[in-house]
């Protein structure tokens, strides 16, 4: 996949998780802020496992050469 694919795939996947979780946040009568909360939770459980990978990756990558 090109760069642009990957952005746009990236940017579909947090635009659809700030539309699922300002529609349940909707229905409690929460702030904004717990809105912010939640989404930063969210996204941290998400990238970190990633930068883990990513971590991984380039570390065995460069243990081959």
């Amino acid at each position: 996949m090109k760069k642009m694919d990957w952005f746009f795939s990236l940017f579909l996947i947090i635009i659809g998780l700030t539309c699922l979780f300002f529609s349940a946040d909707a229905f409690g009568h929460e702030s904004f802020l717990t809105f912010g909360i939640t989404f930063f939770k969210v996204c941290m459980w998400t990238a970190c496992p990633v930068i883990l990978f990513v971590i991984l990756y380039i570390w065995f990558v460069y243990r081959r050469k």
